[in-house]
């Protein structure tokens, strides 16, 4: 899949339930080792199944590091992505008890020790300058999994939806000597901008023969200007769902978590500012009719530049 090494369970940790384990959500809430049979695996063999998630971003880690070190005198890119806190949740031994947010807030102390393991190996390594770090995340909680699923906090609803709940998510940016420490921006931008900003410091050309939505974070990670990013539409499958322009948030169609309703369309298109109202209780479509006049303006550009590209399932 594009990559020289893998390690790791090849999909969600929630996949291949025994058919002896409890149906229904009591899996989850209450899991153990023996109801996911998962396999463990490094490049294209299998070293262990059912994997023994009690352990897993552990090694995770462990074998993170000995990437780092193995290629600390050359150009390298690492992808650690963690399988938890994705439901079932389980943490090592030394994390039982170490927060005060049950066995949630567990699994999000080891990876924060994961993570402090990950940059202290940087700076053993002399590299940790020459080396941009972005520590983020896909998606908002599982709200059906109740305090196994996270918080959104004051974010409207949660996984599975585009209400900020679902979408909005924290990223980090370290590398010292070049980002300031501490520095806070509040640009909008995406996962899918790691991209074009990753190939400007590796000095590699964007594609051409394509139309992109990735905008290199350069600028805004070193406090030096701005993103190119003037829009955010917001997908849900092939489905545009929504458009963010500066504070504004645009509805076309809205869908609650997974396990809850069917989407629902919106005509006129619901408009939410979120600088005022990150939380996307008050609807003020009616006051600002013009802003949805210039975001469908929007909406119609981009979907005349949109190409069809082979799928990656019929490949």
């Amino acid at each position: 899949n594009g990559f020289d090494s893998y390690f790791g369970i090849p999909y969600s940790n929630d996949m291949d339930r025994v058919q002896t384990a409890p149906r229904g959500r009591t899996a989850f809430l209450k899991p153990k080792i023996e109801y996911w049979n998962v396999p463990l695996m490094k490049n294209n063999s299998i070293i262990e199944r059912p994997a023994q998630q009690t352990t897993i971003t552990r090694r995770y880690t462990e074998a993170a590091i000995e990437f780092i070190e193995k290629k600390k005198d050359q150009p390298f890119f690492l992808y650690l992505p963690h399988s938890l806190p994705h439901v079932p949740l389980f943490r090592s031994p030394a994390f039982a008890g170490q927060s005060r947010r049950g066995l949630y807030g567990d699994v999000i102390e080891e990876i924060d020790w994961s993570v402090g393991q990950v940059l202290n190996t940087l700076k053993r390594c002399g590299i940790d300058q020459h080396t941009l770090v972005f520590f983020t995340s896909d998606n908002g909680p599982w709200l059906i999994f109740n305090e196994h699923g996270g918080s959104a906090g004051l974010l409207r609803d949660g996984k599975g939806s585009t209400w900020e709940g679902g979408m909005r998510e924290p990223t980090l940016a370290w590398w010292p000597g070049t980002i300031k420490a501490g520095s806070v921006s509040a640009a909008v931008s995406s996962t899918m901008d790691i991209y074009a900003t990753a190939l400007n410091q590796a000095a590699i050309p964007l594609p051409k023969d394509r139309t992109l939505d990735s905008y290199d974070l350069t600028p805004v990670l070193t406090g030096t200007g701005t993103s190119g990013r003037k829009l955010l539409f917001y997908y849900r499958g092939y489905r545009l769902m929504a458009v963010r322009k500066g504070p504004w948030k645009m509805h076309l169609m809205t869908q609650n978590a997974y396990g809850q309703k069917d989407p629902v369309k919106h005509d006129p298109p619901q408009l939410y500012h979120l600088e005022h109202d990150p939380g996307e209780n008050y609807e003020l479509g009616k006051q600002h009719p013009e802003v949805i006049t210039d975001l469908m303006q929007d909406i119609k550009k981009h979907q005349q530049a949109l190409k069809p590209a082979p799928s990656q399932l019929e490949l």
